[in-house]
């Protein structure tokens, strides 16, 4: 293995291309900031899952000049329906919510393809981050790329990396969780319920919930969740059992089909943040930050957010060195996931109908995170 004779000496290393990292790096790109943008060259296939976002998170992208960008990739959605704490299916429209009345349905691969776009000079890719070094004055990051090691210098790191937090277990930060929501997910042929207007529903059962939504004209994604240990678990990791697990249920039973021959992928749901989100030099955005339970809705928009956030505070950080901005941005997030935690306990609280099952009331809900000061 060989040692690239050229460094890369930047103010700002961004690691992870996802929607949080290429938005932080079109935001840092608008103010003149040096960096780079590590992008992990993966070849595993990732099961592409339909997402939406609401009504609230297009004030946000407006005011950042990216509403137009994302609408591109994204066909409007006007509501959608949840079946939850009763037999009775709830129509939950977007048409009193102001200033925008809808939401967007995304195509997530066109979006980040869109979003990299942007900053496709900034973007170098690699196959394995090896080590990172880091004092209060300065980040050095190893990366390997085709058998070459090359060293990124800069002055603050981000970890943009989603749930698997990279480089805060490089940092030796911890992972702290607040449930053990898993989720199974599977694609199935699009079906349009009669009984339904909106293309995205939910619904709770005996030992969980789940939800369909379209991902486009062909394909719905439908993802069940429960909790790692709930005797359910085995069967769904095995669509052909989707059919008796879901047997008892009003709707979402309508949408499987007879063909068993489904792929399920399984993974992570759960809430959780990380320990400490920002250091001297440091900081975490998005999912690598704070991962928030999927009926929330929250994971794009809390990506969005984090690199308004942290766009601001690092622009304060390199022009003062004060490490104020970071705290202050660590303090403001766990606010609001504090915030997030007492609505997420009220919403599964609404849901009375199975209290006597491990999933209902053996969630763990933690005490709130310290907020410094």
């Amino acid at each position: 293995m060989s040692m690239a004779d050229a460094k890369i000496n930047t103010d700002v290393i961004i690691v992870g291309k996802g929607i949080s990292g290429l938005i932080l790096s079109i935001l840092l790109k608008e103010r003149n900031v040096d960096h780079v943008l590590l992008d992990r060259v993966d070849k595993r296939k990732i099961m592409p899952m339909p997402e939406t976002l609401p009504p609230s998170a297009l004030v946000l992208l407006e005011s950042l000049n990216l509403l137009e960008l994302f609408e591109k990739s994204s066909s409007k959605t006007f509501g959608y329906h949840s079946l939850w704490g009763s037999d009775t299916v709830t129509d939950n429209h977007f048409f009193f919510h102001n200033p925008y009345k809808y939401g967007l349905k995304l195509n997530k691969q066109a979006l980040l393809n869109d979003l990299e776009e942007v900053v496709k000079d900034k973007v170098v890719r690699f196959n394995d981050l090896m080590e990172i070094n880091r004092s209060d004055e300065n980040v050095s990051i190893n990366i390997e790329s085709n058998n070459t090691v090359r060293t990124i210098n800069g002055r603050v790191v981000i970890d943009a990396t989603g749930r698997n937090r990279n480089v805060l277990k490089h940092l030796g930060i911890a992972s702290e969780p607040y449930d053990n929501l898993i989720a199974l997910s599977c694609h199935l042929p699009f079906i349009k319920h009669p009984k339904l207007v909106h293309s995205v529903f939910s619904e709770s059962f005996e030992h969980g919930w789940g939800i369909v939504s379209s991902l486009n004209e062909q394909i719905n994604g439908m993802t069940i969740f429960t909790q790692k240990g709930n005797p359910i678990l085995p069967q769904l990791k095995s669509y052909q059992h989707w059919k008796t697990v879901l047997s008892k249920t009003k709707l979402l039973k309508d949408f499987l089909t007879n063909d068993l021959n489904r792929k399920v992928v399984g993974g992570d749901a759960n809430s959780s943040r990380a320990s400490k989100i920002a250091g001297s030099n440091w900081l975490a955005i998005g999912d690598a930050a704070t991962s928030f339970d999927p009926l929330s809705s929250h994971g794009i928009s809390n990506a969005i957010y984090c690199a308004d956030a942290s766009a601001k505070a690092i622009e304060s950080h390199l022009k003062d060195d004060s490490e104020s901005h970071f705290q202050n941005y660590e303090d403001t997030l766990t606010q609001i996931f504090n915030e997030y935690l007492k609505h997420k306990r009220k919403l599964y609280d609404t849901e009375t109908r199975w209290k006597a099952n491990s999933f209902w009331n053996d969630n763990i809900f933690t005490k709130p995170v310290h907020v410094s000061g």
